[in-house]
């Protein structure tokens, strides 16, 4: 069964952004498809030869193509240096009755690698993109110093315009939902455990997150005036290409971004 990327999908997209399928662009709801959040029928004005297409190519569910890879993933990650790669990758290592553990968290969330599998809370993950990420993250061991210089993710190599066109969506959604309302930004990221920070942009307030141990990003916000609406840049260190594929990262971007403006 293939694995679908994520601008095959949105190449057979009308590219009209006209939100009829619940999403603001094109590019979001591509994204979603390729998580297995959406299926492709969503789009109204989509193609019948589009849905033959994935229809005779086996990919009108996502979610089997995301569990095969990570099963995948899974044999690669239970062979590596369990000691090694934990060092190289920023997790911790122990030895629990007998067994090597890598402990590392992910969106603030905490998950221990065993040779059975990924654990979260003591129970077997069945999640297939948490999988997919941290499997690839421990078997990648990047081991690669931040190097400070920050850059969006249309910066690295290979990414295609609608990462892009993904970043400025995300970004937005943080700009709106704090528009004119900085304290209350600060207080959503002290509650995500992100870290005040400083650097090169000239920002009202810019904030560190760990998406995983050697993989920050960096949160730019400028409050609105009498002028303009306040606005948001999200930055990644040059060094995340060395520790996750670019498209895995887009989906922890957003992911980061749906738990940053859900205040409840």
């Amino acid at each position: 069964m293939p694995f679908v990327f994520m601008i095959d999908i949105f190449k057979r997209l009308p590219g009209t952004n006209c939100g009829k399928c619940g999403m603001p662009t094109c590019t979001a709801f591509a994204l979603k498809v390729k998580i297995a959040q959406q299926k492709i029928t969503d789009c109204p004005f989509i193609k019948k030869e589009v849905t033959e297409v994935f229809e005779k190519k086996n990919i009108t569910t996502p979610e089997d193509n995301y569990e095969r890879v990570s099963r995948e993933l899974e044999v690669i990650a239970k062979q590596v240096d369990f000691k090694e790669s934990a060092k190289a990758i920023g997790g911790g290592f122990e030895v629990k009755n007998e067994q090597e553990i890598i402990k590392l968290k992910m969106l603030n969330k905490s998950y221990e690698m065993h040779k059975d599998g990924l654990f979260e809370d003591d129970k077997y993950c069945h999640d297939s993109w948490s999988k997919i990420i941290i499997y690839d993250y421990i078997r990648k061991k990047g081991g690669k110093s931040l190097t400070r210089n920050w850059v969006t993710l249309g910066y690295f190599p290979n990414t295609a315009s609608h990462v892009k066109a993904f970043q400025r969506n995300a970004e937005e959604k943080i700009s709106e939902a704090f528009n004119k309302n900085i304290t209350s930004l600060k207080e959503r990221c002290r509650q995500l455990n992100g870290t005040e920070d400083s650097g090169r942009m000239k920002a009202d307030y810019i904030c560190r997150f760990n998406l995983l141990p050697r993989v920050p990003l960096y949160l730019c916000f400028w409050d609105a005036d009498e002028e303009f609406q306040a606005s948001c840049k999200l930055f990644l260190d040059t060094s995340a290409e060395a520790y996750i594929d670019i498209e895995y990262l887009a989906y922890l971007v957003e992911r980061f971004v749906e738990m940053f403006v859900n205040i409840k």
